[in-house]
């Protein structure tokens, strides 16, 4: 995976170059309207891969699907951007999914927690990655591109939820409010999508971007539904994502694409791959983990409670507030009432823990 670590870490500081770049060009950065200026993105503490059950796809995205698209004329630079962009939201997954299993296995809130920090990272990372796409568009045009600077601002705003972590007096306020913006984020850059101008309107990249903006908007639907601890949903939000990218990228599109059948046929296998093991495994433990944590938080209390969790957990260390509720939150899910983590796992797993 270190070709995937560099590759990520160079993407992250290119990003900023890029963006000064795209900035000049738009005329200081402003939009069609001459009204919006394009912000600088939080930054990640950390792009290397977070191992899990996509690594295989993300790696044939990144070593054959990248190169291949990288040469398409114009916009091959954008396009590869933008197929990082989506290999890195693809490490949200394996992080929630890792820290989902750690919880149901070592009864480790506080494990849980460090390891979201990876989640946040992952989505921090994307964003940089779209943000040197974009850029990238706009520093070859000499008239600013519709939607760009929307997009650009949308990717600032949730970059910065991630990056602040802070809790407010409502529990799981702060999650709504991140996963409202990604879902925001995604309908800007399905604008932008939509609005190429002639010469940029590639079929590629049009597709790899509205592909990005459907990541965003299940990562969206995947984060919420850890908030509310319904692993079920969780993992038939998953397994959409990734059916969504196998069916985004089908060989008969090769030719339309500019892109080798060659470059596209194994990544197309890996999205149905992963899809597949998504749902049975994430499936069989995501369920049982958030209903014990319902169980141990007690009901009327728990998904607001998780969802503070969960987003301070992302901040990876964030605002004094969001630290003290997470230790908070940490000791309550150590054990209510009587009722530990453990008692309640083994409850609703029959008195066997998921391997």
């Amino acid at each position: 995976m270190d070709s995937r670590k560099t590759a990520a870490r160079t993407l992250t500081v290119a990003a900023s170059a890029a963006l000064a770049l795209a900035l000049s060009a738009c005329g200081g950065g402003s939009d069609a309207a001459g009204s919006a200026v394009m912000p600088t993105l939080a930054a990640p503490k950390s792009c290397a891969n977070i191992i899990g059950s996509l690594d295989v796809l993300q790696t044939t995205l990144l070593s054959q699907l990248r190169p291949a698209v990288q040469g398409i004329p114009t916009v091959g630079a954008s396009a590869a951007a933008a197929t990082t962009a989506l290999s890195q939201t693809l490490d949200t997954v394996d992080a929630l999914s890792n820290a989902l299993t750690g919880l149901a296995t070592t009864q480790n809130p506080q494990q849980f927690t460090s390891q979201l920090s990876g989640a946040g990272d992952s989505i921090l990372c994307s964003s940089s990655s779209l943000s040197n796409s974009l850029a990238l568009l706009s520093s070859s045009q000499s008239l600013p591109i519709p939607g760009v600077a929307e997009a650009q601002q949308a990717l600032a705003l949730a970059t910065q939820r991630v990056a602040d972590g802070l809790v407010g007096s409502t529990p799981g306020a702060d999650l709504t409010l991140l996963t409202n913006q990604l879902v925001t984020l995604s309908i800007q850059l399905r604008s932008v999508s939509n609005s190429l101008p002639a010469g940029l309107n590639q079929p590629y990249l049009k597709e790899i971007l509205a592909l990005n903006a459907t990541a965003f908007n299940s990562l969206a639907l995947i984060l919420g539904d850890v908030g509310t601890l319904n692993g079920s949903k969780l993992a038939t939000d998953v397994t959409a994502l990734l059916t969504a990218g196998a069916n985004s990228l089908q060989i008969p599109f090769a030719t339309q694409f500019g892109v080798p059948a060659s470059a596209l046929s194994p990544v197309t296998a890996q999205f149905i791959n992963a899809s597949g093991a998504i749902s049975s495994g994430l499936g069989s433990v995501a369920g049982p983990t958030l209903q014990a944590v319902s169980a141990v938080l007690g009901a009327a209390n728990a998904a607001g409670s998780f969802s503070d969790l969960l987003d301070g957990g992302l901040a990876g260390g964030g605002s004094a507030a969001s630290l003290n509720r997470v230790t908070q939150l940490t000791q309550q899910l150590g054990g209510v009432g009587g009722l530990s983590l453990l008692t309640a796992l083994l409850q609703f797993f029959g008195g066997v823990l998921p391997r």
